[in-house]
């Protein structure tokens, strides 16, 4: 690692960390007020509200570590500029690829830090700060919670669950489709006006049974089936749960098991596609960080570009997905078509752009 290369990760690691304690003082500050009046009607103790915010920190981190990191090279390369450092080095023919390097390989490490903390600690602490919104905050406890559009497959059966309390073992809206094991095919249709379970079976009231083949219908009173996936398990993973919540090898596996099953997987391939591109937006924002310098060293300057540059990108990302996970693009490109872009403009302002100031 050459002297240039140390001066500069010292300096800018130092103003990363002041940003990144600036930006998540200023959210955790803002949140707090949001949610303010609901600490309070709640109830909520002093220690549940200080663990919510810590448990947050690494998810809220990892989503604005990318527009930190390029307010810290913009804020670095401003103040090295104003100290006629840049000038300085340019005429001791230090290039400017030399710096450039230096920086992307920098950014591409912070790349894997900014994936680790989405996936790992971001992943686990969004859970637990959700946990205890829901059950301190919200006053949903999981004896009573109620999860709805419940779909689980058991050997030859599809089952539709309008609603569901997995703790009482109960609910309503039940539809059961029985297949052929060897075609397929629907042979019946069970619907339940509500269900429980008793002693291992499923007790379905106001049943009525469709059967395709013969086009008749058979209502009755009560139907008991033997089934054996307990619902309580409902309550350790939801399987409503947001594509974002689920960490990156676990969405893997569920896109795995998906396709084997003939689904629909556009949208979990883009949501999979987009944890990476996210992850590699920090490279992107080093790019551009060092598109803006050759523009301008001013810090006046430079940083309200750099602001405004991460706002179009964010929106650019934002619809790019949206349009992905509707099936508009495909996964690949919706989930990399911002990154693409904005490196093709700041890769062409480098490739085109003078040695070090516009």
């Amino acid at each position: 690692m050459t002297l240039l290369t140390r001066y500069f990760l010292r300096q800018n690691m130092g103003l990363l960390l002041l940003i990144c304690a600036i930006g998540l003082g200023t959210y955790v500050f803002i949140d707090l007020f949001d949610r303010l009046d609901d600490f309070l009607d709640s109830g909520t103790g002093l220690q549940d509200v200080v663990a919510y915010f810590i448990y947050r920190l690494p998810f809220i981190l990892a989503q604005i570590f990318p527009a930190v990191f390029l307010l810290a090279l913009v804020t670095q390369f401003g103040l090295m500029a104003r100290g006629r450092e840049l000038l300085a080095l340019e005429a001791c023919a230090v290039s400017f690829g030399a710096l450039s390097r230096s920086v992307l390989i920098y950014a591409l490490i912070l790349c894997g830090v900014q994936l680790t903390l989405s996936e790992f600690l971001g992943v686990h602490g969004h859970r637990a700060a959700d946990r205890i919104w829901n059950e301190e905050v919200r006053n949903r406890q999981m004896q009573n919670r109620r999860l709805h559009d419940i779909w689980f497959r058991e050997e030859n059966r599809v089952v539709h669950l309008s609603s569901v309390v997995p703790a009482q073992e109960d609910g309503a809206g039940v539809e059961i489709f029985m297949l052929d094991p060897a075609s397929g095919a629907i042979d019946e249709i069970v619907r339940a006006e509500s269900f429980e379970v008793q002693r291992g079976e499923w007790v379905l009231s106001g049943v009525e049974r469709t059967v395709p083949a013969s086009f008749s219908v058979i209502r009755e009173d009560a139907l008991r089936l033997r089934m054996v996936t307990p619902l309580k398990s409902f309550l350790v993973i939801d399987p409503k749960a947001s594509l974002e919540s689920l960490p990156l090898w676990r969405l893997g596996s569920e896109i795995r098991r998906l396709r084997d099953s003939g689904s629909n997987i556009e949208r979990l391939l883009t949501a999979w596609h987009t944890k990476l591109a996210y992850a590699g937006s920090v490279l992107i924002m080093g790019l551009i960080a060092l598109a803006l310098v050759s523009v301008s060293g001013s810090l006046y300057l430079t940083i309200p570009l750099g602001l405004v540059v991460t706002f179009c990108y964010h929106g650019m990302f934002v619809l790019c997905v949206s349009a992905g996970e509707k099936g508009l693009a495909p996964p690949f490109a919706a989930a990399w078509g911002a990154n693409i872009f904005f490196a093709a403009l700041a890769g062409a302002r480098m490739f085109w752009g003078r040695a070090w100031l516009g």
